[in-house]
């Protein structure tokens, strides 16, 4: 699906690429990217009181603090659950350890991309070449540029910072097509061109950003911590405001009146003191803000328990609570397997080219299951099946409680599992009854002849 950061070209010839980004940084559309910077403000829960600041008065504010609520970040990770289990990365059939050592923090990174990529609509990933590794960031601000009739970008531009002269500055990536290499190259906002290297050729032929869109963002979810922000502002002032507003009448300089259990008001005659309570009730405001996030968590297929009383609910039941998640994580599935192996020939690129080394064909990624709680029973005779079916060994049936196990220390584990086993089995071994006649009588001849 096309957006407005979406830049199309009659064809790739370097003299219409060049033209085409030193417009770049003008056409980024700032209602886009304002809502993007809201969602990911409250995504990290930095610079989120300005988003309420702006819905009050200076001198409301005065009274209280704005008051918004961390529920963005637990939004994007109830409703994705695709990371949130590293998943199996193999080569040739066999665990991707060579590649996993070279992808630094790439499960971590990549749980992050997946959950502000659901919230935004979209994001783009950047393979990079760091000490002896691969790093990565994510951009929320990009331009795409397409061929015309195509569906698949050649080319993405991204701003990096900006100079001495606080010029802005951003970056060009292409791919190589038809025989005509990659461009690399910075540029800065008055379209002035800044050299990467003497030809401004991409060495990896190809982008080193993947991308990753959704049909629609999570604009909803931000939308509700907004409203939930300022319900909750709300209700910290009417809190504020409980024992009610001093009201004088009658009394001239009233506001240097000094309220105090301690003190004792000399009233003038013909003049009255009160305090007029809030209307609020408080009980029904905090009902009224849990709504909003109610709705939201139904609208994204996830619930919300507000209290902890009561038993907890058992693996069946927390799976059918979770059905529709469930069911949302399998949709996304293969969109994010599509980027797991578009992301990967990436960084077998940039590997080769920076080491050598070719991490080899034939990728592929199984997701982990999502794993809900069961009582111990079960999940021993669980265990026990698959042990008995030849499903796992002992190996994994230690990993599977001890997931962090050095190699060594799984070896010298299992010597004093057997180490142990042969003691009780040696121990349980009935001694043979000592037979003086029978022995004396097989020595003189008289038995066994």
């Amino acid at each position: 699906m096309m957006t407005v950061n979406d830049v199309v070209l009659p064809n790739h010839s370097e003299q219409i690429v060049l033209e085409s980004i030193r417009r770049a940084q003008k056409g980024f559309e700032e209602k886009e990217n304002a809502e993007r910077e809201t969602a990911l403000d409250f995504y990290y829960h930095q610079n989120v009181d300005q988003h309420i600041e702006q819905w009050f008065s200076p001198s409301t504010l005065e009274q209280v603090p704005p008051f918004p609520q961390k529920i963005v970040p637990r939004f994007a990770r109830a409703r994705n659950m695709i990371y949130k289990n590293p998943p199996k990365r193999m080569l040739n059939g066999e665990q991707a350890d060579d590649y996993m050592e070279s992808a630094h923090h790439l499960d971590t990174v990549a749980r992050e991309f997946n959950e502000t990529s659901w919230l935004t609509g979209g994001m783009a990933f950047r393979s990079k070449w760091g000490r002896d590794q691969l790093e990565y960031d994510l951009i929320p601000y990009f331009k795409k540029y397409f061929i015309e009739g195509e569906s698949r970008a050649f080319g993405v531009s991204y701003e990096v910072g900006r100079d001495a002269k606080n010029n802005r500055i951003f970056v060009f990536w292409s791919e190589a097509r038809d025989g005509v290499p990659g461009i690399h190259l910075k540029f800065d906002q008055a379209g002035r061109t800044i050299q990467v290297n003497s030809d401004n050729i991409n060495p990896y032929s190809r982008m080193p950003v993947t991308f990753v869109d959704y049909t629609t963002s999570a604009s909803d979810v931000i939308r509700a911590a907004v409203q939930i922000g300022i319900a909750n502002t709300e209700i910290a002032l009417a809190t504020r405001f409980a024992f009610g507003q001093p009201v004088a009448t009658g009394i001239e300089e009233a506001t240097r009146m000094k309220l105090g259990i301690d003190r004792v008001l000399l009233m003038p005659p013909d003049s009255s003191f009160s305090f007029v309570s809030s209307p609020a009730n408080l009980g029904q405001m905090i009902e009224v803000s849990k709504s909003f996030a109610n709705q939201t968590a139904i609208n994204n297929h996830l619930r919300i328990k507000w209290d902890e009383s009561g038993n907890a609910p058992s693996g069946a039941a927390l799976r059918l609570l979770e059905m529709e998640n469930l069911e949302s994580r399998i949709s996304d599935i293969p969109k994010w397997r599509d980027w797991e192996h578009e992301r990967y020939e990436v960084d077998r690129e940039i590997i080769r080219v920076h080491t050598g080394k070719d991490m080899g064909e034939n990728y592929s990624v199984d997701f982990a299951e999502i794993e809900f709680p069961t009582d111990q029973k079960q999940e021993f005779e669980r265990l026990e099946f698959m042990m008995a079916k030849g499903l796992m060994d002992r190996t994994d049936l230690i990993r599977h409680f001890n997931p962090d196990i050095s190699e060594e220390d799984l070896k010298t584990l299992i010597d004093r599992v057997d180490e142990n086993k042969k003691a009780e089995a040696e121990a349980q071994q009935p001694e043979q009854p000592e037979q003086p006649l029978f022995e004396g009588l097989k020595r003189l001849g008289t038995v066994g002849t």
